[in-house]
């Protein structure tokens, strides 16, 4: 698939194409930042898989914890939650944009990903890599969040807060994963990146969210020094061979 021909313009959502000039695979590597984050923040990943051989597509996910405060998130079922409103914005990019996909996602909004995967029923998007999440547990997350990113420093404050920000997120929390998961093709292939010092989201709680689904073919790249999505940045040389093995285990050489 030539993206050459797209402009960025015709995309929402700020949608951009990063095209390799090595190109080797035919998958377009498909990111999806993390929460309250920015395409911005990928362009190390982006520039990763742009020597990988890999074309690369990114965007900007619209709503954060502070449109929680100005609207109410509702996606275009009428479904409440900042999660489901993501996963609309993901969909809708997946329909727009021709030829096989990689979805590589970050954290949470993973879960709004495979949503989005499962709405379509993986019909072209051959595989997915999540980095750091997305977590079994959401409301011990959210409550770290507070505290670890947020530096809100009063217990009682974190404890307020948390339930608003998870309730925001979806009422259902993550426990409408499972069903979307199992809905995923015989052998669907994942990569769970995971830092075992990650503050946030521990290991263990990724760990509840794909192992009960035998139809998928999942492994781990463990990173045993790493934090929460600090993984490329800080260790590349465990990274970076860990992706490019499962990557070229599932993508489409070109001919030449």
């Amino acid at each position: 698939m030539d993206y050459s021909q797209f402009t960025d313009s015709q995309l929402p959502f700020e949608g951009e194409f990063f095209l390799s000039r090595k190109k080797k695979f035919e998958e377009l590597i498909f990111f999806v930042h993390f929460y309250d984050g920015s395409k911005r923040q990928l362009l190390r990943h982006i520039k990763m898989v742009n020597d990988l051989g890999f074309d690369a597509f990114a965007f900007q996910l619209q709503g954060t914890h502070k449109d929680l405060l100005k609207h109410i998130p509702l996606n275009t079922g009428l479904k409440f939650g900042m999660k489901h409103a993501y996963a609309d914005q993901i969909e809708k990019l997946l329909n727009e944009i021709p030829g096989k996909k990689i979805i590589f996602s970050f954290s949470n909004p993973s879960a709004a990903a495979i949503e989005a995967m499962a709405r379509r029923q993986c019909s072209d998007t051959v595989a997915l890599i999540c980095d750091s999440g997305p977590t079994a547990r959401f409301l011990p997350s959210a409550y770290k969040l507070f505290g670890e990113e947020y530096k809100v420093q009063s217990f009682a404050l974190k404890a307020a807060l948390a339930p608003l920000l998870s309730l925001g997120w979806s009422p259902h929390l993550h426990r409408d994963m499972s069903a979307q998961l199992a809905s995923f093709p015989e052998g669907f292939k994942i990569l769970s990146i995971r830092g075992w010092r990650d503050k946030l989201i521990p290991p263990s709680h990724i760990d509840e969210v794909f192992e009960p689904h035998t139809n998928l073919d999942w492994t781990k790249l463990s990173l045993p020094e790493s934090d929460h999505l600090t993984g490329l940045r800080d260790f590349p040389s465990e990274y970076i061979p860990g992706v490019e093995k499962f990557l070229n285990s599932i993508a489409t050489a070109i001919s030449t």
